[in-house]
């Protein structure tokens, strides 16, 4: 992976929002970024600052489960959630927040850092709960100074998703 020069904070240049009619979802994401189409049959997208490297990137996708969420479901969903991001190299959990909201959705939401191909990496997972409805996004850093300098427009992309 290429050592870039991450000065001062990214510059916003235009907004794109991307639109996934058969998911149900939108999400507002840099126009300059890149975009990625996950494999067949996956209903969401990778966007990335950069033409030739998705270390450092947003992922979302949403997913319909078998079954229906109810509120009741939050302690094991919350326990798996967790328990899967414990699987990960070298994890340290930055900070994490679970909470049942209007309606039942349930937000599981993480940031933490774990070791991958020898590079400790930075991670904000988000996954929302909802009827039969999963939404799993990711905006992740190919290092800790790459999350930290994309931060604000992942942060923009995590709060500006539209069901």
């Amino acid at each position: 992976m290429p050592q870039r020069k991450l000065e001062g904070r990214p510059k916003y240049t235009g907004m794109h929002k991307y639109v996934n009619a058969e998911a149900g979802f939108a999400i507002w994401v840099p126009s300059d970024w890149y975009q990625y189409d996950l494999e067949e049959g996956r209903l969401g997208v990778i966007y990335s600052p950069y033409p030739d490297d998705i270390n450092t990137c947003f992922y979302v996708e949403k997913q319909k489960l078998a079954f229906s969420v109810r509120p009741k479901d939050f302690d094991i969903l919350q326990k798996g959630f967790l328990e899967g991001i414990q699987q990960l190299p070298e994890v340290e959990i930055i900070k994490h927040e679970e909470s049942v909201g209007p309606a039942g959705v349930i937000l599981l939401d993480a940031r933490y850092t774990f070791v991958e191909d020898g590079v400790r990496r930075k991670r904000w997972t988000r996954v929302s709960y909802w009827g039969n409805g999963q939404l799993t996004m990711i905006a992740q850093g190919a290092t800790e100074e790459e999350f930290d300098y994309w931060e604000p427009m992942f942060y923009n992309t995590m709060m500006t998703m539209e069901l």
